[in-house]
């Protein structure tokens, strides 16, 4: 399960990539306005789960994926795909030497949704509690997806598939909030470069985000039968990939 942890480490790079961020548009006290410096308001950043994704190896998806779901699927000690909350001790506690998690973080939630035929979001959620109840932090980004051509002859060492296609993604939107002072704190930490950032227990913040564009191949098997359906994925900052070399393997909730 290492390699697993070792995806989620890079949470914290990828959490500072967001340029800008907004408060809520309800909220229009003077303390907004002397945020504008930091913060480009949008009006929504959807987070929940919507529409599907065509194209991908000629197929169709929706839903929600993650590297954790296998091993709830697999029944390891927790991980719930019920609520697709990770719990186990293990797993926090490594990804807490990598990256560092909110002070009383005993259960988080990492996952991405489908968003529509062309976004998907990325979602990270910790909490105090072992269920997922009590919330700390919520970090959501928001990504516009182009689906390309597919390819073809692929490596198939380690059983990874002969097909993919060439997809290309940005960061459009990120939200943040924190539910208490350790995730203000945490918040803090990690958006330490946002001068003026002073976020409020409670209070939630949408961003405008720009990053450079990811490419990807992306190879769908639908394995539903199993309850094992699953994204396979090869990314690169720079052009898309012309072969597998380290894909991560993510699944869909059964």
């Amino acid at each position: 399960m290492s390699k697993t942890y070792f995806l989620l480490a890079m949470i914290g790079c990828i959490i500072v990539t967001i340029s800008s961020c907004a408060k809520e548009k309800e909220e229009t006290s003077d303390d907004d306005a002397s945020s504008s410096s930091w913060c480009t308001e949008v009006s929504s950043c959807s987070a929940t789960p919507s529409g599907s994704i065509t194209g991908v190896d000629n197929d169709t998806f929706s839903g929600v994926f993650s590297v954790f779901h296998v091993y709830g699927d697999n029944g390891t000690s927790g991980f719930d795909n019920a609520t697709d909350c990770v719990s186990n001790e293990d797993a926090l506690g490594d990804l807490n030497s990598k990256m560092t998690l909110p002070t009383g973080t005993n259960s988080m939630i990492f996952n991405n949704a489908v968003t529509s035929s062309s976004s998907f979001a990325e979602r990270i959620y910790t909490y105090s509690d072992t269920s997922c109840s009590t919330e700390i932090t919520t970090v959501v980004f928001s990504y516009n997806l182009t689906v390309g051509d597919n390819v073809s002859e692929l490596t198939t060492s380690g059983g990874n598939p002969s097909t993919a296609t060439e997809v290309t993604y940005t960061q459009s939107c990120g939200a943040i909030k924190a539910s208490s002072d350790a995730g203000v704190t945490w918040l803090k930490t990690m958006f330490s470069d946002w001068s003026g950032f002073d976020p409020a227990v409670g209070t939630s913040y949408k961003c405008e985000a720009t990053d450079s564009p990811k490419y990807a191949l992306w190879s769908y098997r639908d394995n539903s039968s199993l309850s094992l359906s699953m994204l396979v994925e090869e990314k690169s900052s720079s052009a898309h990939p012309s072969d597998w070399s380290d894909p991560d393997h993510m699944t869909f909730i059964p």
